[in-house]
């Protein structure tokens, strides 16, 4: 087994990706000192994949996500790394420039459909809106209403929707509204922020198969951000397992729930309900750690049960331990000494 690290400057196999995330820092500033949220994130997103970032609550997955729309809260400060859309650094473009770039090369699917759709406008307002802002014509022959048809239809939505207001739809399709605002303009990278989180088991289904449809249709690639390990495996290609602000497993979803490698990530997959046998619920014993004042050495090593003693003073560095696969763990590179 060869270790080497992750160097995404270096990786030829990137070097085609649609979306290269490189070191990405953000920090939350607040009266008892600088939080950091997101410390050194790097990976990549090849045209048409489907990866996603999972994790416990606070583990940095919707804050990275929201770093690369540049939709961050006041108190949050991106203090480094590069996020290149097509070569092109999202971080460096200029408000106007970024406010041009969402929705028309990168798109948001929030979580709270009713919280993001305005109340007081109808829904086809609300998408025309989205046309009128990027100033798009629409090809030859397609009016911005024939556009707006068009695209409801492909999210399995009535067109005579346009004439409801938020408030008249049922939460799946709110849901389904949003998703078919984030495709409007065909953009290259659709984020997903745990769009189901609030439907039914059934809802869920239906919406996440319209995302897919949608997704492969457009050709677009798509970052799928959530908690949810049994949605993650019946969605994604590819999978980044965050905690404490960073990553500490990338791998493809069969793999990692197959053979998880890191600690975590086998805590994660053994906390799901298993059908074939009953046994006790167990979840992840400890609590997350505080981001004001992290752990030394590994984040995860107060929680993990096979720590070691240089676990609590070295950080672990992402490494490459088979092809496609990357773990952030003193279990690996101690098996070389």
């Amino acid at each position: 087994m060869s270790l080497l690290v992750i160097d995404p400057k270096r990786d030829p196999e990137r070097t085609a990706a649609v979306l290269d995330v490189r070191d990405l820092r953000v920090s939350y500033q607040t009266a008892a000192g600088p939080v950091k949220a997101v410390n050194g994130v790097s990976f990549s997103l090849q045209p048409g994949e489907r990866f996603g970032l999972v994790g416990e609550s606070g583990s940095g997955k919707t804050t990275t996500a929201l770093s690369l729309l540049r939709l961050l809260q006041e108190s949050a400060v991106i203090d480094g790394g590069e996020v290149l859309l097509d070569g092109v650094d999202l971080l460096r473009l200029s408000e106007e420039e970024m406010r041009m770039a969402r929705f028309a090369d990168i798109a948001l699917i929030p979580q709270g459909a009713m919280n993001s759709l305005n109340p007081m406008m109808k829904v086809g307002e609300q998408l025309r809106d989205t046309i009128r802002a990027h100033r798009r014509v629409m090809d030859s022959g397609t009016s911005v209403d024939g556009r707006i048809r068009d695209v409801l239809r492909s999210v399995e939505l009535d067109p005579r929707v346009v004439d409801s207001y938020p408030h008249e739809l049922s939460g799946g399709m709110k849901q389904r509204v949003c998703i078919a605002m984030a495709i409007l303009l065909n953009p290259k990278v659709i984020i997903a922020d745990e769009p189901t989180s609030a439907l039914d088991v059934v809802v869920q289904r239906q919406v996440m198969e319209t995302l897919r449809i949608v997704q492969q249709d457009l050709g677009a690639s798509v970052i799928l951000v959530g908690h949810d390990m049994g949605l993650m495996a019946q969605f994604v290609n590819r999978v980044g397992v965050m905690y404490g602000g960073k990553l500490v497993e990338v791998g493809p979803v069969r793999g990692i729930f197959k053979d998880p490698q890191h600690p975590y990530t086998q805590l994660l997959i053994k906390s799901l309900p298993n059908l074939q046998s009953k046994e006790d619920f167990r979840g992840i014993p400890g609590l997350t750690p505080s981001l004001l004042a992290p752990p030394p050495g590994c984040m995860f090593h107060p929680r993990c049960p096979q720590a070691m003693p240089r676990c609590s003073v070295e950080v672990p560095l992402l490494l490459e331990v088979q092809p496609d696969r990357a773990v952030a763990c003193h279990l690996y590179d101690e098996a070389q000494r």
